[in-house]
This record gives structure tokens, sequence and C-alpha cells, in this order.
């Protein structure tokens, strides 16, 4: 067998001089360690022959002679490849693969067996991540910035079945080697802080050689919590935050009873320890607001939606489909790539239409709500917000495009409450029911401000409802057409 080319020679594509192409044996992906190492040799050499530039993935593949979608697997570590692979990416930047740099990922079945059976973890009630798409993109990102920039709180926002605590659960399953424990929690049933501490201590203290003493001061609970968090590298994954903020407020303020919650965030952004928290809302506490940022070891990730194609593969998880390209792309555009909303229509389409994709949307193209599983989940979001809240989206709905403030402040309906309209603005964009638009919409640096269009034929229907049969008041008298 002939040696692998020496690194002078990796530089081609063509067939003649790379080596030959591995057996497709797929099985292993680098170790942190061993990407950590691939990333040092990739800067030096970007910095001593590329300007300072990364190298683009076409680059790579010529330094490499791997594939394209080989040389993407390698770096994500989502995904693995055969042996060979790693070796001639290493060899490419004068790196040798040793056995510390490689390891083989868990099967689901495997996976399962860690969650159950490690003492060192306690994964509760976590949901079920064997079906699992997309989010390559956002699982590299937080890989990053917990285990490159070392963060201590890690926060994943988004509006109802976005996926966020799948995307927690599946994150944390990637990184978990990385910590010696972990613990998940949902706030689902609104524990108590001092429920909520007693449940993570009474795992994580006889793990450490400790005793927990029920009858500690609340205070005394938190402080052997930050302790824990400062000595050993413990993983926290808090799911359903949102259930314990209040609702008819502005976004991200705690129910009477629970702003201890607020003191413990803060504690775990501002303090310096070596563990990581993990939560999921779908509003965002205040305190995050105020401590995240680009360079702070506090961030957080708004979660958007699937892609067209990867919520293609989420329909077919449920069986067949037919449907052309662009119809593809209206249906899950018009349900905001929403995982959850996308399994609702997915499955309605099968029972009502036979999988015609061209059938439900004759529904969608007349603003017809015809999942009413789809309509709850919004409407328990929408229960949330304050009377101006509520009618400030509304307003936003009726106009069926992106607005501005400026334009938003200058409308007669709303002229009562434009000096709140700020607040209420950001609010929204908090509690993730709004959001910004894409810079190809946005005119001489203006912001302008959208909603997904489930959720805007939600507000309009709601409207509709709400004002069939009775005069119109003013906030309707300015859209004539819509009672």
């Amino acid at each position: 067998m002939s040696a692998v080319p020496a690194l002078e020679q990796m530089p081609c594509r063509s067939t003649s001089k790379c080596p030959s192409k591995p057996k497709r044996n797929r099985g292993v992906i680098l170790t942190f360690h061993g990407w950590e190492k691939l990333q040092a040799a990739m800067t030096q050499a970007e910095f001593n022959e590329n300007a300072g530039n990364r190298f683009t993935v076409e680059e790579l593949s010529d330094r490499t002679c791997l594939a394209v979608h080989t040389i993407a697997r390698v770096l994500k570590r989502s995904e693995p490849v055969d042996k060979q692979s790693l070796q001639y990416t290493f060899r490419a930047f004068g790196l040798t693969l040793n056995t510390s740099d490689f390891t083989r990922p868990s099967s689901l079945s495997e996976k399962l067996d860690i969650r159950h059976q490690n003492p060192h973890q306690d994964w509760g009630e976590a949901v079920d991540v064997s079906v699992f798409y997309g989010r390559a993109e956002e699982l590299t990102q937080l890989r990053q910035w917990i285990l490159e920039d070392h963060c201590r709180s890690v926060s994943l926002f988004g509006m109802g079945g976005m996926g966020k605590s799948t995307l927690s659960v599946k994150l944390a399953l990637q990184i978990q080697t990385e910590f010696d424990i972990v613990v998940w929690r949902s706030l689902q049933n609104a524990p108590s802080l001092d429920e909520f501490l007693n449940s993570i201590l009474s795992f994580i203290l006889p793990i450490r050689g400790e005793d927990f003493a029920v009858s500690s001061t609340l205070n005394e609970k938190l402080s052997k919590l930050m302790e824990c968090l400062r000595t050993s590298r413990c993983l926290l994954i808090v799911d359903n935050v949102e259930t314990i903020l209040s609702i008819g407020e502005g976004a991200g303020q705690w129910q009477e009873g629970y702003e201890g919650y607020g003191q413990w965030l803060r504690c775990v952004g501002e303090v310096p320890h070596q563990s990581c928290l993990i939560f999921t809302s779908r509003e965002k506490p205040k305190e995050i607001a105020l401590l995240e940022g680009a360079q702070s070891p506090v961030r957080s990730l708004q979660l958007r939606g699937l892609t067209a194609s990867e919520g293609q593969a989420l329909f077919r998880h449920k069986g067949q489909f037919t449907g052309t390209e662009a119809e593809w792309q209206e249906l899950i555009a018009h349900y905001g790539g929403n995982p959850l909303a996308l399994k609702l229509v997915g499955a309605a389409t099968q029972e009502l239409f036979n999988g015609k994709i061209a059938e439900v949307l004759k529904y969608v193209r007349q603003g017809v709500m015809v999942f009413e599983d789809i309509r709850d989940l919004l409407e328990r979001q929408f229960n949330r917000l304050s009377e101006l809240e509520q009618e400030v989206i509304s307003w936003l709905a009726m106009h069926r495009k992106p607005v501005s403030l400026a334009e938003l402040e200058e409308d007669g309906a709303i002229t009562p409450c434009k000096s709140k309209l700020p607040g209420v603005i950001k609010s929204l964009l908090r509690r993730s029911l709004i959001e910004k638009a894409t810079s190809s919409l946005i005119e001489s640096g203006t912001e302008y401000f959208l909603m997904q269009p489930v959720v805007m034929e939600y507000l309009i229907e709601r409207l509709i409802e709400q004002y069939q049969g009775k005069p119109q008041t003013k906030f309707l008298a300015s859209f004539p057409g819509m009672v």
C-alpha cells in the first residue's frame, strides 16, 4: 500500500495525485482535544500562508484531497467519518493523529444507557432526541461558547414549539464528557427556588462526598451550589424557565415569590466558576438581558425555524408527501420553520389531504387556521401579554408587512401609548413573538419588525372573532374590511 503523500504534496484535487479514496468505514469523530489541536494548527497556517484569513471549505478540500462535505463533518464533529479522513486532515497541517484525538460516537442506545446508568449524571425527564433534524450551525456555535469561550451561562430563547428543549438535550449529550457532573431539571411545575436547590444539591453533594442538609437556609444553599460550580465542572440544564415568569407585565419579570431565581441567574453569570448553566425559555429574564454580550461569559441564542430542507426531512419522518420545491418552501416558511407546528401540519396533511402539500396550501393561502393544535400553542403565548402588548402586536399583524418604530409612533390609533412603544417592542422581542427584519428588508439603516405568517394569521383571526358584529373601535377604524 502506498504511503500517504507528504505535506508538500497534499494541495491537489486530481485523483492521480491524491491518496486513494479511503474505504467507507464511518465511525469516528474528533475529541474536543483533537479538535482544539487541529484548530490551533489551522490558525497558525492561516496566519503564515493566508494573511490571517480563514481557509474556505473549498481551500481545505484542495489541501486535504477530501470532499467538501467530509471536511464539514470533520470540523463540526456532529457526524462520524472514517479514520483515514482524520489522518489526511491532520497531515495536511503537519500533525499526527493520536488515539486521544478521536473517538467513536455513542449510538443512541449507548447514549440512553449513559443517561440512565452514569452515577454522575441525572437527566430526570429530559426529552428523547432520537429524532433530530438540522441545527448543525446552532450546535457548533453553542459548543464554541461553552467549550472554547468557557461561558458560565448560555440561554436558548424562542417561541413555543421551536425545539429549545430538544436542542438543549442534544447539545448536552454532545458535550457531556467535558464535565464531571450533568444535571437536567425542568421548571414546568414551577418549583420554588428552595425546592429547586434541594433537588440539585441532593444529587451533587453526595457525588462530592458531602452531606446535604435540608435545614440549611436559602442563602446557604445558594452559596453551596456556587461553591460546587467553582470547584467541580458541572453542566446544569434548566428547561421551561418561562413557567415562573410573570404574565401580563413586561417580558422577563419574575412571578411573585420567584424573584430568588433572578438572584441565582445573576450569581451564575457574574461569579467566576468552571461550570456552565444552559437554560431554555420563551422569554428572556431581565437579568440575562443585562449581563449578556458578544464578549461576555453570558450568551443567549434566539432560536429560529428550520430551513426548507430540514423541514422536509421532519415531514418525511411522518410518511410520504408530494409537492414541488416551491410548495415545500411556501409551507415551511408560512409556519416559520417551527418544528412542533410542522409536526402537527405533517400529521394533519397525511390524515386530511393524503400527503399532498398543494391541498393544504389552498387553505394556508386563504388565511384559514386549519390546525387547532397550533392555535392553542399561540393562544397560550398570546395570553401572557399585557393589554398594551396585545394591542400593539395586533396592529402589527393587521399591517401584514414589516413596520418601523417611527411608523408605529405616527399611527393615530396608537398615539395614546406612543411614549411606551419602545418598551413594548423590546418586550415583544424578548417574548419571541416578533423579530427584526433581515438586512434585505431594511432601508436607510432603519430597523423594521415583523412576525411569522402563522402568528399574523392567528392574530387577525382572533380580531375578527372578537369584533365580528360589533361597531368598529377607534383602534380598528384605520383597517376597513377587517370586520
